[in-house]
């Protein structure tokens, strides 16, 4: 009976490291999403700003290119948002709507700025 039962320890440490290792690479994959979009984020913003200063020397500010590339920029922008929710979900964790830090699943305030975060409450600005 001792057999049985050591045996069903190590199966049971087994599928418990095996599901641990899952959550590692799926987070660790997620975060190479985010520097990649983080990377975009940098190269959209250098053509923005070379966009403004073309416009600028041509007395156009207003360009439709300038208003597409700060569109991709909020998109990308919310991208990140979302992967980082899905890695704090992975993680058991839940993150400050207002700054974005990961905090512990039944924390009231985030621990960064103080936010309250619970979710059963409404929050204020």
């Amino acid at each position: 009976m001792k057999f049985y039962q050591i045996k069903s320890k190590v199966t049971e440490t087994a599928k418990s490291a095996i599901k641990k290792s899952n959550e590692i690479v799926e987070v660790t994959k997620l975060n190479i999403s985010i520097g990649d979009a983080q990377t975009r984020i940098d190269v959209l913003m250098k053509e923005v700003g070379q966009i403004i200063y073309d416009a600028y020397k041509d007395g156009d500010v207003f360009s439709d290119e300038l208003t597409n590339r700060c569109e991709e920029i909020e998109q990308t922008i919310e991208k990140v948002s979302q992967i980082k929710e899905k890695i704090a979900e992975i993680k058991k964790m839940k993150l400050c709507p207002r700054c974005e830090k990961e905090n512990e699943i039944d924390a009231a305030y985030c621990s960064k700025c103080g936010f309250r975060i619970e979710e059963d409450e409404i929050q204020d600005d």
